[in-house]
């Protein structure tokens, strides 16, 4: 035991290690405690005590394994916010949370730039070339919030502490809002209404642009916010023009109603579903119709890209999600599992895995190439509201049937934190765009925002007065990753956090850089 009381002794103060351990304390460290471990073992030392001594030297021997020191500075005034340790196989997040240490400004959202070109979700240290002694520059951007409502309403405003009313701009709509979302350089908010209204109005003024021609059910941008595209009556798609609202192309070629339409990353093509049981890809730029995705037997619900766009995600109420080749439309994958119909699908970041929510109250890990269940994920009382990868595909959240919610390690299932703090059920839940935050709202009517690395609420924004108003929808991904009940996915940047509160489905939400 006096063995163990001077390890503790060290790890306490490192000023009293010997002279020529000094410069390597986390190794010494990490010797000293296992030659502890092996005599305390030997010599039936209290189980508590061992596991603690075991859980210190998992820390240390992470330290240990940190081989690159990364000084981060601001942008603009090249200041040092932060020196982070981080292995070579760590991602940009591990950049993040050394800032939030160092700052606790959670409100804001990151990017680092490496010379002249922005650090990947999805890329380790050591594949975007970040060696040891490298400075990479810090780009903080300032979160502004989009609420839809049923009452008829829209709002923007800016995300942080002590917010003014200044700080809100209310819009009125035509009518109970379905779907808002920001155009990508995010000036504008484009709604739809229950009445099947399309509107793009001012973000800073709330004045009405025009309203989008024909019948809207469904309405999102295009990357390059120059065009919109959407779901309409008669078994039709359209895309317009997102400066006039004129219509461009109607999409056709569906047997029955259209559940969703959606651009692919570089804008070319634009995906529907349909419920006629079959998928529809279509050139956007003439609306002429490529490939039809022929296998479900069912309604297909939903359809994404992968983020390189050679890929069709589709899901349906036939208990299956498929994987099609953009290019020859043919199914490479049929992911079976499932015992009730699905409510969404994404890939992951790097589309190597899949993502899917069911009414049979699971959450499946796939791997796109083979098609096996990497992971099955049980939702609290058989019921999945959100689920959603993070950024660099880590992490996967879940929202359920409980005032609680949870991120689960994408690799193992494991619980990794657990966000508790809503007073009813949480309906949807989605990461911001460099995952540090984490958005969710709840049908106690308000909107929470949680650090994604400790659980700690740094932010509930209240709903709407009329305590019906409940969040039914709510992106905060500048990927394709947010799936749920009522959940259709989409593109978006950030930062800009959307957050709904109306009854009805609400379908878009994103974060936009303003």
């Amino acid at each position: 035991m006096e063995l163990i009381s001077g390890l503790f002794s060290l790890e306490d103060d490192p000023t009293t290690l010997e002279p020529e351990l000094a410069e390597d304390a986390p190794r010494t460290r990490v010797e000293e405690l296992r030659r502890v471990i092996e005599k305390a073992e030997s010599e039936g030392v209290d189980s508590e005590v061992l596991d603690d001594l075991r859980q210190r030297l998992e820390e240390f021997e992470q330290e240990t394994s940190k081989g690159l020191t990364v000084t981060v500075c601001h942008a603009v005034s090249g200041a040092v916010v932060a020196v982070v340790r981080a292995r070579p196989t760590d991602t940009a997040a591990v950049l993040r949370e050394g800032v939030l240490k160092e700052t606790g400004d959670a409100l804001v959202a990151m990017r680092f730039l490496l010379g002249s070109r922005v650090l990947k979700q999805t890329e380790t240290l050591e594949e975007a070339g970040v060696k040891d002694g490298d400075s990479v520059m810090l780009i903080r951007s300032p979160l502004k919030c989009l609420t839809a409502s049923f009452d008829g309403t829209s709002r923007v405003c800016l995300l942080r502490e002590g917010s003014a009313p200044d700080d809100e701009v209310s819009i009125s709509e035509s009518g109970p809002v379905l779907s808002a979302v920001l155009s990508p350089c995010g000036g504008f908010v484009l709604a739809v209404c229950s009445g099947g209204d399309g509107s793009v109005r001012c973000a800073s003024t709330g004045e009405l642009e025009f309203y989008l021609q024909g019948w809207v059910s469904s309405a999102e941008y295009s990357s390059d916010g120059q065009f919109i595209a959407g779901a309409s009556d008669n078994g039709i798609a359209r895309i317009w023009c997102a400066k006039t609202g004129r219509c461009l192309h109607e999409l056709s070629g569906h047997a029955d109603d259209v559940k969703a339409a959606t651009f692919s990353p570089d804008s070319s093509l634009v995906a529907t579903a349909s419920c006629d049981g079959t998928a529809i890809v279509y050139e956007a730029a003439s609306g002429r119709p490529l490939l039809r995705l022929v296998g479900h037997v069912d309604v297909v619900r939903s359809v994404v890209f992968s983020q390189d766009g050679k890929w069709v995600l589709t899901t349906s109420m036939d208990a299956t999600a498929r994987i099609w080749c953009a290019a020859s439309g043919q199914c490479a994958q049929a992911l079976k599992g499932h015992t009730k119909a699905l409510s969404g699908a994404s890939f992951a970041p790097d589309g190597s895995r899949v993502l899917t929510a069911s009414f049979d109250g699971s959450v499946r890990v796939w791997d796109a190439m083979s098609g096996d269940c990497m992971l099955l994920l049980p939702a609290e009382n058989s019921v999945v509201n959100a689920a959603a990868f993070s950024p660099d595909g880590a992490s996967v959240l879940v929202a359920s049937a409980s005032e609680s919610f949870r991120l689960f390690c994408a690799s193992t299932g494991d619980c990794r934190v657990t966000f508790e703090g809503h007073e009813d059920w949480v309906r949807v839940a989605s990461f911001s765009p460099d995952g540090t935050l984490v958005a969710s709202g709840s049908y106690d009517g308000t909107a929470r925002i949680w650090s994604a690395l400790d659980g700690e609420c740094v932010q509930t924004l209240e709903a709407m007065a009329a305590p019906w108003l409940q969040h039914r929808s709510l992106q905060l991904e500048g990927a394709i990753n947010g799936i749920g009940a009522n959940v259709h996915s989409v593109g978006l940047a950030l930062p800009l956090v959307l957050l709904n509160a109306g009854r009805t489905k609400v379908v878009r939400y994103g974060m936009r850089l303003c």
